[in-house]
């Protein structure tokens, strides 16, 4: 060994008894069971339904909960202590409000709450369990969770210990401190198959949360990456996040939650659209705002205004960057100002005040202060970019763990089921070489000022072969302004289709070094149409598609919210989840439906895992250290 190297350990292991103490606890801990992992896909701002599956881990609580208090409390009483754990604040304020908040009460509940979080955490270290302790109460609660109770010696100190936390009006931050844990605790893991943005009310509400969460990673999706575009100064990417939540009546999240000035765009929409109705631009209302009560009817003119701008600066963009080759998607080139049609097909709308036939991409020089205002308040915000960078600090375009490869979209191929060859800046990647080369592209944009990084992530939610879009075209404008479907078509890459052969998936996993016996693709992307027969489950069990489904738009076409993967020790299984309603309505006792779709035999331990191995590396290289110590 080198000799810093071996001075280093020295510091670290300062005599044999410590590498010895250390060696005995790292072979224990390659036979505790695997921790279990959830993975979401496709959130899209839907926080309520989202962080109900995050505090409950998709049901597992309430199962737990039923196991273990099944012979001693009632159903009610089950289905009121789960409530409690998954919103410990909300539910003691309202037992407050009808004075249910007794000694007695807080008493008893405290006990069951200790008594529980034993339960779940059994199968973890000690030092795991009390990594997961933060903030107040951790000494006492620490006490209490390791502290025999049934030995008659301790019984009286654990009841004094439960006894001064109501005496001392410590209760209610005691029980909000021990819910959380159990959450924590519940959910070993968390990955995020991209989109926690667009369509949903409440991006940030859900980055605020993840941003506390112990042990998460992203895989970017196209909507998380027109944010990150956004952010990083694209301004067809501000448009285009703007232009989505107005047409989602999302003005609460852009000016309550991240501070957007909206404004200059307001008054610009009324201004220039003062007769205009605007009907193809009424917004979708699925969430009333709190705070920006916008009526339909200027919200529409604010939605066409954007809409146009953007229209405008992806023109320039795609003007700029040939080597894209998606001049097919410089829609207003294709614009007949005479004929009033759009390939040739008649255009529903042709009122547009602020085009110059003759240079349709030029902004008015009222287009260029509004999207100057956008643009730095997406750059510049504090509480956007804090969240922007959690995202950057905590994703990848994709991730392989646990014989897991973890994708939001599609690997590109062809018909014929060979890689997709792309060229950036005259080189060409494909399979795992073109995610790697993204992945760089992608921090480029909003660590550095290259413009044509900041370009590629436009291309990444329009062009034909991205791997986190993945379609022939975003017809987000044939969809406003002409009814022909063939022009409206977004044709799906080959990837979805091939890849519901085994052989595919083989050959995937393969090219991303995924070797386990066991093993699996893991996307979302495409809502999954149970009621017309889809399932999640492809290329003969190795592909599983979670696209969440809990975006309210999606749930008519579905049929259910979508799914959730759950994958622990025993099994891998996927959560069905019923609907949004269900889930945010029947907080207490809802339950997925759980289909175990992997049986795991022997039991899965840490030492068949990616962490196993590299606690094996770390006990080979201590086991050397011990042989050479003097």
């Amino acid at each position: 060994m080198d000799k810093n190297y071996l001075k280093l350990l020295k510091d670290i292991y300062p005599t044999k008894s410590s590498i010895k103490d250390e060696l005995i606890s790292l072979n224990s801990k390659l036979y505790l069971p695997k921790g279990t992992e959830y993975f979401f896909s496709d959130i899209h701002g839907e926080s309520d339904a989202f962080l109900h599956l995050l505090r409950s881990a998709s049901g597992n609580i309430r199962d737990k909960i039923s196991k273990f208090y099944g012979d001693t409390l009632i159903k009610e009483d089950q289905d009121e202590l789960a409530e409690l754990i998954y919103d410990p604040a909300r539910f003691l304020k309202e037992y407050k409000e009808n004075d249910l908040l007794t000694d007695d009460f807080l008493t008893i509940t405290i006990h069951r709450l200790i008594n529980l979080f034993r339960f779940v955490s059994t199968k973890y270290p000690k030092a795991y369990v009390k990594s997961k302790f933060t903030g107040s109460y951790t000494n006492i609660i620490d006490e209490l969770l390791y502290t025999n109770d049934s030995e008659f010696n301790k019984k009286e100190y654990y009841e004094s210990l439960v006894a001064n936390i109501v005496k001392y009006n410590s209760a209610a931050e005691f029980i909000i401190a021990i819910s959380k844990l159990i959450q924590r605790v519940s959910v070993d893991k968390l990955h995020i198959v991209g989109d926690i943005y667009d369509r949903g009310p409440s991006p940030h509400i859900i980055m605020d949360e993840l941003l506390n969460f112990p042990n998460v990673d992203f895989q970017w999706g196209n909507h998380d990456v027109a944010w990150m575009g956004a952010a990083s100064g694209n301004e067809a990417l501000v448009a285009a996040c703007v232009a989505n939540a107005i047409s989602y009546n999302n003005f609460d999240m852009l000016e309550d939650g991240y501070g957007i000035n909206l404004r200059p765009l307001h008054e610009f929409a009324l201004r220039t659209y003062r007769d205009d109705p605007c009907r193809l631009f009424m917004p979708r209302v699925y969430d009333r705002n709190i705070y920006d009560n916008v009526s339909g009817e200027v919200a529409a003119k604010m939605y066409k205004a954007i809409s146009v701008i953007r229209f405008k600066l992806d023109g320039q963009l795609i003007n700029r960057n040939p080597e894209f080759n998606v001049d097919d998607r410089n829609c207003l080139k294709y614009i007949d100002f005479e004929k009033r049609t759009y390939k040739g097909e008649p255009m529903k709308d042709t009122h547009f005040p602020t085009i110059d036939p003759k240079d349709p991409l030029k902004l008015t020089s009222a287009e260029e202060f509004v999207i100057n205002i956008l643009t730095s308040d997406f750059t510049k915000g504090e509480k956007l970019n804090r969240h922007i960078r959690y995202l950057y600090k905590k994703g990848q375009m994709y991730k392989t763990e646990n014989g897991s490869l973890l994708f939001h979209g599609c690997i590109p191929l062809t018909e014929d089921g060979k890689f997709q060859e792309i060229t950036i800046k005259g080189k060409s990647y494909k399979g795992k070489k073109l995610m790697d080369a993204l992945d760089k592209v992608v921090r480029d944009a909003y660590f550095t000022d290259d413009l044509f990084s900041k370009d590629v992530m436009w291309y990444l939610i329009n062009g034909r072969y991205s791997p986190i879009f993945g379609k022939s075209q975003y017809s987000y404008f044939e969809n406003l302004f002409v009814d022909n479907k063939d022009l409206r078509k977004e044709v799906y890459n080959p990837y979805f289709k091939l890849s519901e052969k085994e052989e595919i998936v083989d050959m995937i996993l393969d090219e991303f070094g995924v070797k386990d016996s066991r093993r699996r693709i893991i996307n979302g992307h495409v809502p999954v149409k149970v009621k017309k027969g889809d399932s999640p489950i492809k290329g003969n069990g190795k592909l599983y598609v979670i696209d969440g489904g809990i975006s309210k738009p999606y749930q008519a076409k579905t049929g259910i919210a979508g799914y959730t993967l759950v994958y622990n020790s025993h099994h891998v299984a996927l959560a069905e989840h019923k609907s949004y309603k269900s889930i945010t309505d029947d907080v207490s006792s809802y339950t997925p439906n759980i289909r175990e779709v992997e049986i795991l035999l022997p039991r899965m331990l840490k030492k068949d895992t990616d962490e196993g191995q590299l606690i094996r590396e770390k006990i080979d290289v201590l086991e050397k250290f011990l042989d050479i110590y003097d």
